[in-house]
């Protein structure tokens, strides 16, 4: 299992701040840099200037809204970041919520399983030029990655993707949810199955799940999480998080790999300097000894 970090840095940050996180990740020896993109900065414009600072780090959208792009504008984005980054994009993409469409984005809310069928279907054509005004510009077609934690949306993704993205999800929504979705998948076909939680290394271990809660636990109340951390048996983000000793995180990482993630993308969240470098060495010491 790759070991990654996700960062939400594109929505409160400066675009310096995650040239220096990409930076830190790539001097850390960590596999990739998975960042949302909802307010804040265009997180695709934001990983070309990244990209360009710092080489060698996969650089990965987790997620992009669709309702944001239409997908031949998206296309287009993805093609040109692609180039800059010769190759290293990973472009998840999911429908949102409801609430955000509506409210954040004042856009119609559409079905998200045919509306994500229809659009990774038109993404693709103009992708590749099957539809006769393609945008691709050499090289292979980006693969997309849905995000995914339900089961409607996992065997679409199974169908139509190259894998999955998780948020707020632990194990059991991958062995109950992601891996039975994967059935009737041809074995010879790789599909990533990339993870994100917080992670803090600490000793203590109510004072850190609290701090999640106060940074993250406004995701707590969309209803695709909800039945998510229903499944988990927790009641929100902050309970799910990967928290305490180096033996307790090891012990909970251990339990995703066991479970068929194939790429870990740890949000470090630390409520002080030293448990967030303890929590980086030991991303960096887990990842060498992959």
């Amino acid at each position: 299992m790759r070991i990654a970090v996700h960062s939400g840095v594109t929505m409160r940050g400066r675009v310096e701040g995650v040239v220096g996180e990409v930076r830190k990740v790539a001097e850390y020896g960590l596999a990739g840099y998975w960042a949302p993109m909802l307010t804040g900065h265009d997180t695709l414009t934001t990983f070309a200037i990244a990209g360009r600072e710092v080489p060698g780090v996969e650089l990965g959208t987790a997620v992009v809204p669709m309702p944001l792009r239409p997908p031949f504008a998206l296309a287009q984005q993805v093609a040109t970041v692609q180039e800059v980054l010769g190759g290293r994009l990973a472009l998840g993409i999911g429908p949102s919520h409801e609430a955000l469409v509506r409210d954040a984005f004042g856009l119609e809310w559409t079905p998200p399983i045919a509306a994500t069928r229809r659009y990774v279907e038109q993404l693709q054509a103009v992708m590749t030029g099957r539809d006769g005004r393609g945008v691709a510009i050499g090289g292979d077609p980006t693969p997309i990655l849905l995000g995914a934690v339900n089961p409607a949306m996992a065997r679409l993704a199974a169908q139509v993707a190259a894998g999955v993205v998780t948020w707020a999800a632990g194990p059991r929504t991958i062995t109950e949810v992601i891996r039975p979705a994967l059935r009737d998948r041809p074995a010879e076909e790789p599909f990533r199955i990339v993870a994100a939680l917080p992670v803090c290394v600490t000793d203590d271990v109510a004072s850190a799940r609290e701090h999640i809660h106060r940074r993250l636990g406004a995701n707590d109340r969309f209803p695709s999480y909800q039945k998510v951390l229903r499944r988990e048996g927790v009641d929100g983000v902050a309970r799910l998080a990967i928290v305490g000793s180096p033996d307790e995180v090891a012990r909970r990482l251990d339990a995703f790999a066991d479970s068929g993630v194939t790429d870990f993308a740890a949000h470090p969240l630390a409520e002080n300097d030293v448990d967030a470098e303890r929590t980086w060495e030991f991303l960096a010491a887990r990842a060498a000894a992959r």
